[in-house]
């Protein structure tokens, strides 16, 4: 059965070429790029290679990149490893309440360690309150941290403005990218970025391998951890050539078709909008439907529960949120944010596209989404008597 598939931020597929490229370093050249031997330089100057592509993507160096197995790694590695277990308050970090959770996990744990951990407003379109962030931060605060794009709702940050007032008050600025390199034009140094992480599974690259850009400047400031060979100063184990090769490539094929893909995955945006303001009543956007990055459309689609839908599509794939947050009975955290009661919050479902998708398959996809939540509405109206 084929099944249409409209969760693009959650993972994508992997792309052809991609797995062109990874699999002669499952079988033949599959030596551990730190051995000496013939093997092992074949694989280092691959690893040498893809690190160049990635770096390319978001305008930084290669010597800046530490591989990891994705943004999850990534966070922790960032955040965490700017604080001493000995740092306590008034030392503090300020958190983004939309961000994924890893980051939001993170901000826990350090406040359990005892460090100062505050939380950022953010505006009914998901940007960050910058007069509010300005507010927050102090000569003891040592990061800031925000995803560039928000994975539910596409909201984009200003992250150029978040990282000049972090400056200003002498602390960092973490970026969590896996939603934003690839997919809208990103240059971290240019942003005055300190840290950012990106994940090769949210741009058609493989599943396992992500990496973390860190500004030259304040390297000295992280500590690692992870222990052992040291492939990487911040982060030690045997380096997986295959999925870095494919990370690689996923970056430069990203690279190459950026615009082209922006174009596309606009029109089609286009098509889902109007499909779902005619189709069913009352329909509501969430986030920022103007500055927000056009492959992701979160909408209410009131008196319909958002998993109920999503659980009883059988050829269409689609969510209600990040996947981190599948299973929760909770509302998602990032619509009540924005300040969704739990109602609305519930009635929610995210569309993310992708620009290979086909036109037809993406109308079938929602004629089928709708049928479905109008029949979920009738019950809902059939339980509770007629709306007034």
């Amino acid at each position: 059965m084929k099944v249409i598939y409209l969760d693009n931020c959650a993972t994508t597929r992997v792309d052809d070429e991609v797995v062109d490229a990874m699999l002669p370093f499952l079988r033949e050249d599959f030596g551990n790029p730190s051995s000496p031997h013939l093997l092992g330089k074949r694989a280092r100057r691959a690893v040498d290679g893809a690190t160049e592509s990635v770096a390319r993507l978001i305008g930084a160096d290669p010597a800046d990149l530490v591989f990891t197995s994705g943004a999850t790694e990534s966070n922790n590695l960032a955040l965490l490893g700017m604080f001493g277990h000995e740092d306590r308050a008034p030392v503090n970090a300020a958190v983004c309440p939309t961000d994924h959770k890893s980051s939001l996990s993170i901000g826990r744990a350090l406040a359990g360690r005892g460090l100062d951990v505050r939380t950022m407003r953010v505006r009914p379109d998901g940007r960050v309150d910058l007069g509010h962030l300005a507010g927050l931060l102090d000569p003891f605060s040592r990061v800031a941290t925000a995803s560039w794009v928000n994975s539910e709702i596409g909201t984009v940050q200003p992250v150029r403005s978040m990282a000049a007032l972090c400056h200003e008050a002498g602390a960092m600025l973490h970026v969590d990218g896996a939603q934003a390199a690839g997919r809208i034009p990103v240059d971290v140094r240019e942003a005055g970025i300190d840290t950012m992480s990106m994940s090769g599974h949210k741009i058609r690259g493989p599943k396992g391998v992500g990496a973390l850009y860190v500004r030259p400047e304040i390297r000295h400031r992280l500590r690692p951890v992870l222990f052992g060979g040291g492939q990487y100063a911040l982060r030690s184990g045997t380096i997986p050539t295959h999925l870095v090769v494919g990370m690689g490539k996923a970056c430069e094929l990203a690279s190459a078709g950026m615009a082209a893909g922006t174009r596309r995955v606009r029109e089609l945006r286009a098509t889902a909008l109007e499909m779902l303001m005619t189709g069913f009543p009352c329909v509501r956007v969430n986030g920022d439907p103007d500055g927000g990055v056009p492959h992701v459309l979160n909408v209410v689609l009131p008196g319909v529960r958002g998993e109920s839908l999503v659980s009883s599509l059988r050829s269409v794939a689609l969510s209600t949120g990040s996947a981190c947050n599948s299973g929760s009975q909770e509302p998602s955290h990032v619509l009540t944010a924005i300040g969704l009661d739990a109602e609305n919050a519930n009635s929610s479902v995210r569309i993310c596209l992708d620009s290979r998708l086909p036109a037809e398959d993406l109308v079938r996809g929602l004629e089928l989404v709708l049928e479905r939540a109008r029949a979920l509405a009738d019950v809902v109206v059939a339980l509770d008597g007629p709306r007034r």
